[in-house]
């Protein structure tokens, strides 16, 4: 009686038993289901991760570029930064450029330099954002190279120049290369030929002086070949011009020679209008280099009006170049500069200059990344002036011989 009770039990209990197993196992598959979804929805986020990962990898681009190079005088004149102590910071740098790409269209760029004469500091050269539209215009916003030189855009990239560095008669003749503003080109497409204009517009501050009211516009023709390129800028300039100054001396108590580094403000400019034009042409056909500048700077007051221009020619055999340059800079106001007090000497010895020098150089491209320079430059001509140089205000020195060996690299 009791064993057929306790098997009836049990049968009704059965289907209960049965229920609660196949709830069971439903709850671990629907478990199993869970995770598998978890997992691939794991992978999915990594292989999305690595996408985006990609993406950015190929919108970004980075390169850089460095020189060195040794640099003495065969005299204390000050031409190019040199001495007759061997130096080898003046002209040695070190830039990297990094490019990303917002969209298609869109980029922003990033150029941080290092340069020896400014003790290693960095600074950003390029900061900018640009924008191509569709109808072939470019706009570009932030912090640019001034465009009024052949060669400003490779300004300190000197793998990108032919010479050991570009003439300092031309290319010091504007105390500044940067500014801050924008600029707007169009590139015209011909049969074999392209012609670029570009409008430009900002300010900028040198050494204490406001460079505001900055505007210009170049045209440049090129057919791969042969290059034309004219420019025309204009600003105001307002501060105070002061230089840096080595005024030769002599130990009260040894009465040995010393030089006394002294800053001395010299001019005030009060909004004053400056202008440069500037034209120039090259030739490259593989073998034969030819390049030329010309330019003129002029500015309301006391401030130097100069003229400049140089010529390179060089020619290529195998991984080698020799070249020469003649170059020139003359200023073209000293009357507005009279002598009739000290001051008015020292304005005159600071701002009056002209000079003639002459170079001879090779470029060796040892690697395809790699070129090395060697450069001989005199400068002579210097008239009754100190030949534009801060050091040679008492005009101690009548020319100059300057000696380089440099390496330029890009990567």
């Amino acid at each position: 009686m009791n064993t057929r009770h306790t098997f009836n039990t049990a049968l009704k209990a059965l289907p209960f038993a049965i229920s609660i197993s196949l709830v069971s196992a439903q709850g671990f598959a629907a478990e199993e289901t869970n995770e598998q979804k978890i997992a691939k929805l794991e992978q999915q986020v990594q292989t999305l991760q690595k996408q985006q990962t990609a993406s950015l990898t190929d919108r970004f681009k980075f390169n850089g570029f460095m020189s060195g190079a040794y640099v003495s005088a065969d005299n204390n004149s000050g031409y190019l930064g040199s001495s007759t102590s061997a130096d080898f910071s003046e002209e040695s740098k070190l830039g990297f450029q990094a490019t990303f790409a917002i969209t298609d269209s869109t980029q922003a760029v990033m150029q941080l330099m290092m340069k020896g004469e400014n003790d290693w500091d960095v600074e950003a050269e390029w900061a900018y954002v640009s924008h191509r539209f569709d109808g072939g215009v470019q706009l570009r916003g932030g912090k640019l190279r001034v465009p009024l030189f052949m060669y400003s855009d490779y300004l300190d990239v000197g793998y990108a120049q032919p010479f050991a560095r570009p003439p300092e008669e031309v290319y010091g003749s504007v105390p500044f290369t940067t500014y801050t503003g924008g600029d707007v080109s169009y590139e015209f497409e011909f049969d074999d030929s392209t012609l670029t204009v570009q409008a430009f517009g900002g300010e900028s501050e040198e050494s204490g002086t406001d460079i505001k009211n900055i505007l210009g516009a170049n045209l440049t023709w090129t057919d791969e070949i042969w290059t034309l390129r004219a420019v025309y800028g204009q600003s105001t300039l307002d501060g105070t011009i002061s230089r840096s100054v080595t005024i030769p001396s002599q130990d009260p108590v040894t009465g040995l020679p010393i030089s006394i580094e002294a800053s001395v403000p010299l001019l005030t400019l009060d909004n004053e209008k400056a202008t440069f034009t500037g034209v120039g042409a090259s030739y490259d056909n593989g073998e034969f280099l030819a390049v030329t500048e010309w330019t003129r700077a002029e500015v309301d007051g006391q401030y130097t009006d100069s003229d400049a221009g140089y010529i390179t020619l060089g020619y290529r055999i195998n991984a080698f170049t020799p070249y020469v340059t003649a170059a020139y800079y003359e200023s073209q106001d000293d009357d507005q500069r009279p002598v009739f007090s000290q001051g008015s000497a020292l304005i005159a010895a600071l701002f009056n200059g002209q000079r003639t020098s002459y170079s001879g150089g090779l470029r060796w491209d040892a690697l395809d990344n790699l070129a090395v320079k060697f450069d001989v430059t005199y400068a002579t001509d210097f008239g009754d002036t100190s030949g534009g140089f801060q050091s040679n205000v008492l005009q101690e020195y009548d020319d100059v011989t300057v000696y380089t060996v440099k390496f330029d690299v890009v990567f």
